[in-house]
């Protein structure tokens, strides 16, 4: 804990002295922003504040058959035409947000910081991936499903697990001993990459994932990558991946706070302070903190929920720092998370997990792109114990397993014609320490990759400039996508994730898409190096050095169809195949007599299926609806047997309704009945069990009360369905929580990087 610390610490340290180094350069770049026009403006997004990057600016007058457009910078700065002028109409719209126009007078009484709308139906919005780039969705070819602020808020999830399990296509499953593994069409567990804002998640080197640690508290909406994508992410990228994207601070100092409660002993407090400005022209600082606790009298994964318990803190905050040409961004995470629950013979088990991650990153805008650098430091500590009682006994149990990463990496941006193309280095260093499990007690590797990816886009140019090939994909473009990524690690190997990908838009309201995609999960330091013996149970656990990577291939093809303003369908069908999966067999005995298991690349596994979905908002100007079904074919190639707890059939409909300060949400959710694979009286594997189908409908109220407070009242499982063969939460709750929005709010939200 205390080397995590002292990254931490030292991230923060750089973030100061970067800022520094931005700072002495600013008076010579905001007189540079100043020049470029007689007035700059600026364009952002109406809810956050936030920047809208690339936004087309348009000025045109009556008796004039033209008009005159600029395109706003990378955040969001423009500058006026020294040929517009007064009586005139002023356009500005951007990928991802709809319409404004304003006439010229207003703009001007705007100074010139205008306010777009997001557009809850882009086919092309904006995505940020695990460079840490925000991307338009037509570069990235696979299926990028995003859940919104709205939709988080509706669904009353405290953790990540409970918010993803209803979505179609996406399964959560109970952990070993405890925790919740979540799968994407059918791959799940060490096989889904989790990230938060871009970053890994902890637990990860010593096999202690668990999404239901992920809090909700200041997260503004979780993108979710159905596919293999090693090609941008690296390891772990087979069935998918799942970014937590929290909020960005915004000038101006607000607090808001947030308390809930309900059945199962569930508690939950929440606050944020955010606040910053512009102390100089062109220099932009703002900063945010978020501290959450929750708790609840059952622990996720556990069979037996007898006095149980489950508590987590979190803290989270965001120091940004932005002029004309850089961008300083340092970020810090800490975790504490105490888990309890029945064991057997009167005693209970515990789990005590701590965790702190500190990452500082500066980017720099040159000529044709942008160059990012970023330092990552991780520490993440887990500690097990048996005990009688409420409470382990101290310096009892196992050591303590520790997971230590650190990461740096460098990355370059840029345009060049139709092509814009990113390239990186990343190099790591990942160690863990667990006493007594492994050989020598320690294990540790380093590791290089090397990626790059281009999007090229075809069409749509008809010479105006630059504001027409930012257009291009609403007029008909073409986007071939085209990347690969090589690792190089110290301990297994190297391998190589290319990816291919064509996005098709058939003039402004379809369009298709089709992608071919490598994914790999490299073997963990368990599976390598892991030596644990249980004499009790007559068996010894040894990892095994000659293990390869997993791999899989990935073939996808899907359309998505606007037929009109507020209404969007879409369909995709795909199939992945996964090879050399490491499982672990009986091996031969040891001179002691004990049984020895050892991991191997044995299996093979197949996954397809095909989603649809259909959203519609703005019904009536109150309504939206949004409606999803899957159907996964699963099964392992050897034994064609299905996948363990893999439902065929998936689903989900949800409803909202506006009616002043009244805001009413209905969502109903199946998950089919799904097979439980298992140790067979025989010695081998089969079906030892069902899981049964799983039908439920939540509902939620939230009214508002005055400018800032909020109540909301929901129940999950409305009918209180339970059905057999299942390890999560499925029986009927009640929730209740109060929230508080800019408390001592000085000033509207402002623009910010």
């Amino acid at each position: 804990m205390r080397a995590g610390c002292e990254a931490v610490v030292a991230a923060l340290v750089v973030t100061a002295a970067c800022a520094g180094i931005a700072g002495q350069a600013t008076g010579l770049e905001a007189a540079a922003e100043l020049q470029r026009g007689t007035e700059p403006g600026r364009v952002v997004d109406a809810e956050s504040g936030a920047p809208v990057p690339s936004a087309v600016v348009t000025w045109s007058a009556p008796g004039r058959g033209d008009s005159l457009a600029v395109v706003a910078s990378a955040r969001g700065w423009f500058a006026l035409d020294p040929a517009w002028g007064p009586g005139g109409t002023v356009e500005a719209w951007a990928l991802g947000y709809l319409k404004r126009v304003l006439p010229w007078e207003e703009a001007t009484a705007l100074k010139w910081r205008i306010a777009l709308v997001s557009d809850p139906l882009a086919l092309d919005e904006i995505v940020v991936t695990a460079d840490g780039r925000p991307r338009r969705r037509s570069e990235v070819a696979l299926h990028v499903e995003s859940v919104g602020r709205d939709e988080i808020r509706a669904s009353g999830a405290a953790s990540a697990d409970r918010l993803l399990a209803e979505l179609p296509g996406l399964q959560v499953g109970p952990g070993v001993p405890t925790g919740s593994n979540l799968s994407i069409r059918g791959v799940g567990g060490a096989r889904v990459l989790v990230l938060l804002d871009g970053q890994p998640a902890g637990g990860a080197l010593i096999e202690n994932r668990d999404l239901s640690r992920m809090s909700m508290a200041g997260v503004d909406r979780i993108e979710v990558v159905k596919g293999p994508l090693s090609a941008l992410y690296g390891s772990d990228a087979v069935g998918g991946v799942v970014n937590v994207v929290t909020r960005a601070p915004a000038p101006g100092f607000r607090v808001d706070v947030r308390a809930a409660s309900g059945d199962a002993g569930r508690r939950e407090a929440q606050a944020t302070v955010s606040g910053g400005g512009q102390p100089s022209p062109g220099r932009v600082l703002v900063y945010q903190v978020n501290g959450s606790w929750r708790q609840e009298d059952q622990v996720p994964g556990a069979a037996n929920q007898q006095a149980a318990f489950s508590r987590v803190w979190d803290l989270r905050s965001s120091l940004r720092l932005a002029t004309s040409r850089w961008a300083v961004r340092g970020d810090m995470t800490v975790l504490r998370e105490r888990q309890r629950w029945p064991v057997g013979g009167g005693f209970s088990g515990f789990n005590d997990n701590t965790g702190a991650t500190g990452w500082i990153e500066v980017r720099r805008r040159a000529a044709r792109g942008e160059w990012t650098g970023r330092l990552f430091a991780h520490d993440y500590d887990h500690l097990y114990r048996s005990a009688r009682g409420s409470a382990p006994v101290a310096g009892s149990g196992a050591p303590e397993q520790q997971e230590r990463l650190a990461k740096a990496t460098a990355a370059y941006s840029a345009t060049w014609g139709a092509h814009h193309f990113d390239i990186g280095v990343e190099g790591a260093l990942r160690g863990i320490r667990s006493p007594e499990k492994l050989l020598e007690d320690r294990a540790s590797d380093r590791q290089v990759d090397l990626y790059v990816q281009d999007a090229w886009r075809l069409g749509g140019r008809d010479g105006a400039g630059g504001a027409t090939r930012e257009a291009a994909m609403s007029r008909g473009a073409t986007v071939l996508t085209a990347g690969a990524r090589i690792t190089r690690n110290s301990r297994w190997g190297s391998t190589a994730s290319p990816s291919f990908g064509a996005v098709v838009a058939v003039g402004n309201d379809v369009r298709l898409r089709g992608a071919v995609a490598r994914g790999f999960r490299a073997p963990s330091f368990k599976e390598l190096a892991w030596n644990f013996v249980n004499l009790g149970g007559g068996y010894v656990l040894q990892g095994f050095d000659g293990l390869e990577p997993e791999r899989s291939w990935n073939v996808s093809a899907g359309v998505e169809w606007r037929p009109t303003a507020g209404v969007l369908a879409g369909a995709e069908l795909y199939a992945n195949r996964i090879e050399n999966l490491i499982e672990s067999g009986f091996v031969g005995h040891a001179s002691s007599g004990l049984s020895i298991y050892s991991p191997r690349n044995v299996a093979e596994a197949v996954t397809r299926g095909v989603e649809l979905e259909l959203q519609a908002v703005e019904l009536a100007g109150r309504g939206e609806v949004v409606a999803g079904y899957a159907y996964l074919d699963a099964r392992s190639v050897r034994s064609d047997l299905p996948l363990d707890r893999q439902a065929r059939h998936s689903a989900r409909v949800r409803t909202s309704w506006r009616a002043g300060r009244l805001r009413l949400d209905a969502t109903g959710h199946l998950t089919g009945q799904a097979p439980i694979i298992g140790p067979t009286p025989d010695g081998g594997l089969g079906r030892v069990g069902t899981q049964e189908r799983f039908a439920a409908l939540d509902v939620r109220a939230a009214v508002e009360v005055g400018r800032r407070f909020g109540l909301i009242a929901g129940i999950d499982n409305v009918f209180d369905a339970r059905p057999g063969g299942w390890q999560g939460f499925v029986e009927r709750r009640f929730r209740l929580s109060v929230e508080a929005k800019g408390l001592l709010d000085q000033g509207p939200p402002g623009p910010q990087d």
